[in-house]
């Protein structure tokens, strides 16, 4: 647990929030926007639980294989949301929501292996 009965900040990178647009978009081309419209509230969900349970997630089972464990993760099925934990600040930051299906150990090099490594570093 955090430690503190406050709720926790929760933000999201430009990223992730480019994440988020580009799903709600493609679903609700796809599907409609009634289907874009649930799809974000479940993501609205999952962020509000990260305000209380911010520990709730399991580390990415590709960072673990690295031995990085400062990102976890938590799932809007089929939707995988990775975030970090930054107690000083007492905030979440969510860094991307994809497709869990897509190749996540390449996502996941391209977006987090510069943030994991500069943390490392400062160890």
């Amino acid at each position: 647990m955090s430690g503190t009965n406050l709720p926790w900040k929760v933000a999201f990178t430009r990223r992730a929030d480019s994440d988020i647009l580009e799903i709600f978009a493609f679903i609700a081309e796809q599907d409609g926007p009634d289907i874009a419209e649930t799809i974000l509230e479940r993501f609205i969900e999952a962020r509000d639980s990260l305000r209380e349970l911010p520990d709730r997630g399991r580390i990415p089972p590709e960072l673990a294989r690295i031995n990085i464990y400062s990102f976890r993760e938590i799932q809007v099925k089929p939707y995988r949301v990775v975030y970090q934990n930054n107690k000083a600040t007492h905030t979440v930051h969510i860094h991307i929501v994809a497709d869990g299906r897509r190749n996540f150990t390449e996502l996941l090099k391209e977006r987090l292996l510069g943030l994991a490594l500069t943390e490392y570093r400062r160890q």
